[in-house]
């Protein structure tokens, strides 16, 4: 139970600093206001998985799983990221889904 508590919050952080930091670079004009939109709301789609992944419901890990994918090619298509900064959040993802993998399919 301790592992889906813990993975619920660590996704509910994630998703909300990529929505905020997508809002960030459109305010810097960094990103256009379709892209910042686009990115944000796969926040959101990441933020809403994680009310659900404590509670062990198998479709929020699939609703986690296409949101953290969907983030990740949106980033790649419209950001140009340092190869750590890209690394930093591939690694954050992969701790996050195996984490709600393990809460939810396995203990």
């Amino acid at each position: 139970m301790f592992i889906l508590l813990l993975a619920g919050i660590l996704t509910l952080i994630y998703g909300a600093l990529i929505a905020f930091i997508a809002l960030k670079k459109m305010r810097k004009q960094i990103l256009s206001p379709n892209q910042a939109a686009t990115i944000g709301f796969t926040g959101l789609i990441i933020m809403f998985s994680a009310l659900f992944i404590p509670f062990r419901i198998p479709s929020a890990f699939y609703a986690l799983l296409i949101g953290l994918v969907a983030m990740h090619l949106l980033t790649l298509k419209n950001e140009k990221f340092t190869s750590k900064e890209h690394t930093m959040r591939l690694v954050t993802s992969v701790i996050i889904l195996v984490m709600a993998f393990v809460g939810i399919f396995i203990a």
